[in-house]
């Protein structure tokens, strides 16, 4: 008969371990393989329940800038509420690689523009089709991720919430160095 020469351990030993072993497995800093980051917001994590419904108010042209853009507006609101419930983003370029935006609030006709535009950033190894969509939204959802270069400065994928009128960052995560 075969004798083991190893210790006999203590009956808590193997049910610790394996409680460390699951959290460790479900700990956020170990989501997504990211070396001890945590997985980035998704649009679940800020999701909407309250949807427009009906005809999107007139679009104020109260600044100089909402009257700059006047056409982008008024031809983004028309299509009516597709970001946080009752908002919309209307984008247009500004140049090659680059997108301005603003967000419309459908109920009310205000337009509030973000502090910043964005460059399209990629790796030069990387095809044009691979490259993500600058600005990515969701209807029922507050969360905006913005990828490339917040006026051509860094780059990265952004995330912001919105909330009390106005983009709130979350995180962000830089793109590779080039």
């Amino acid at each position: 008969m075969f004798k083991s020469r190893l210790p006999l351990l203590p009956a808590w030993v193997l049910p610790v371990a394996a409680l460390i072993s699951l959290l460790l497995t479900v700990s956020p800093h170990n989501a997504a393989g990211r070396q001890g980051r945590p997985a980035p917001p998704a649009f679940t994590d800020f999701s909407v329940s309250d949807r427009f419904q009906g005809k999107p108010a007139a679009v104020k042209l109260v600044s100089a800038q909402a009257r700059k853009y006047r056409t982008m507006l008024r031809d983004g609101a028309k299509e009516g509420p597709n970001f946080a419930g009752h908002y919309t983003i209307a984008q247009w370029g500004c140049g090659s690689g680059c997108v301005q935006f603003a967000i419309i609030d459908a109920k009310t006709g205000d337009v509030y523009f973000p502090a910043f535009y964005v460059a399209i950033v990629a790796d030069p190894d990387v095809k044009m089709d691979q490259i993500p969509e600058p600005l990515q939204f969701k209807p029922d959802s507050r969360l905006l991720i913005v990828t490339g270069a917040r006026n051509e400065k860094g780059g990265g994928a952004y995330y912001y919430k919105w909330e009390r009128n106005r983009l709130a960052l979350i995180t962000s995560t830089p793109l590779s160095k080039h």
